[in-house]
């Protein structure tokens, strides 16, 4: 709650994942005092909240993303080497989406039954020519696009299957 026109007291992000999983992402993004500020969190696990002055000891485990590889990042020095290090406990590249056979088909058809869930309509299939098209096109924006793209098609689809309109 303190933060301008805050009407009520809320947990921050860090307090919300007491005892589990914080995901950062786009951590390759963040400003000079950002990285700076969490380095200081990663080597203690403490921090204070916004508008307070006493510091709060948590217990998370960190998961950071990054679209651009931080080796590079630290070469160029626009990413702090120290940070970088701590945030490599674990490390895992995962290819683009078009370099996963398979994984495109999966995730649509995972999409397309969240999407119609969420509007209480039954899932689509995907139209075979789709499929093929699904595995061809080279996705630049990767499983959001993915994602996206099928939420479209969803939504817009009058003949009872996912069909490919030329996006």
């Amino acid at each position: 709650g303190a933060f301008t026109d805050a009407r009520q007291s809320r947990l921050g992000l860090v307090a919300e994942a007491e005892g589990g999983t914080l995901f950062l992402d786009e951590v390759d993004t963040l400003s000079a005092k950002a990285q700076v500020t969490l380095l200081r969190f990663l080597q203690d696990q403490r921090y204070r909240p916004v508008g307070t002055t006493r510091e709060l000891c948590t217990d998370v485990r960190v998961v950071a993303a990054a679209n651009r590889p931080l080796d590079a990042l630290v070469a160029q020095r626009v990413f702090r080497a120290d940070l970088m290090y701590r945030l490599k406990i674990l490390h895992m590249a995962l290819p683009a989406l078009r370099e996963r056979e398979g994984d495109v088909e999966l995730l649509a058809e995972y999409f397309i039954g969240r999407i119609a869930a969420k509007y209480g309509r039954a899932p689509l299939p995907l139209h075979p020519a789709t499929r093929i098209w699904l595995r061809q096109y080279p996705w630049p924006g990767n499983v959001r696009e993915l994602e996206n793209w099928v939420h479209r098609q969803f939504l817009m689809c009058s003949d009872g299957a996912i069909v490919h309109d030329g996006m």
